[in-house]
């Protein structure tokens, strides 16, 4: 028969674990969803609600350093609380930016965004948990991450108000730096891997918007 150690006594149970880590990242998600959904009624701020910078930095604050599983769950969890957020806060902004004025959700759309995320979540969270590691897999996430905070800057150049965007990439680079860098070496190797991944990312940030637009082609 095992002998129950003090650790193994005191251990709390598996179920906790959802309180203590997945539900910080399900706040996290309704946060950075609600920060989106006020920029899209801002002036100044707007240019983050049509990035993926703020959702970047949220997969990246919920999955490193996760073991691969709980990084999974977590993003899934975190983007589809964001994506809820989003559209449920844009209603509640739209209300009081626009007193009386009738505002109803697109369901399908809302609907679109969650498979979306949940299929974001995955891949995110089966690659990206190796964030924090100095072995080429975490190099590589890292790089992986910095190239497409920088695509999403190309992919809204053409915007107005891009300095805001651009401000706000500079922030969430030094994140993901701060979160997967340990040493100098490293450092340079994130930079020369970071331009290259920067293209397959261009592609990752597009497809969400490329099947919106088709789909919405589709219905019409």
């Amino acid at each position: 028969m095992p002998i129950e150690t003090e650790d193994d006594a005191t251990r709390a149970p598996r179920s906790d674990y959802f309180r203590a880590s997945d539900l910080g990242a399900i706040l996290a998600g309704v946060l950075s969803g609600a920060v989106g959904a006020y920029a899209y009624y801002s002036d100044v701020l707007r240019p983050l609600a049509h990035s993926f910078t703020i959702w970047i930095v949220l997969v990246v604050a919920v999955t490193a350093g996760a073991p691969r599983r709980r990084a999974v769950i977590r993003a899934v969890e975190s983007l589809i609380a964001a994506v809820l957020a989003f559209y449920w806060g844009k209603a509640l902004f739209y209300g009081i930016k626009y007193e009386g004025m009738p505002y109803q959700i697109d369901v399908s759309t809302t609907v679109l965004w969650c498979a979306l995320a949940t299929a974001g979540g995955l891949l995110a969270g089966f690659l990206l948990n190796t964030i924090g590691r100095t072995d080429i897999r975490g190099t590589v996430a890292t790089a992986a991450v910095i190239g497409m905070l920088i695509a999403d800057v190309v992919r809204q150049s053409g915007r107005s108000g891009i300095g805001v965007l651009l401000l706000a990439t500079v922030v969430a680079i030094g994140f993901a730096g701060f979160r997967g860098i340990r040493s100098v070496r490293q450092g340079i190797q994130v930079a020369a891997c970071a331009i290259p991944l920067g293209g397959l990312g261009f592609i990752v940030v597009s497809v969400p918007d490329i099947i919106e637009e088709v789909l919405i082609r589709l219905e019409h």
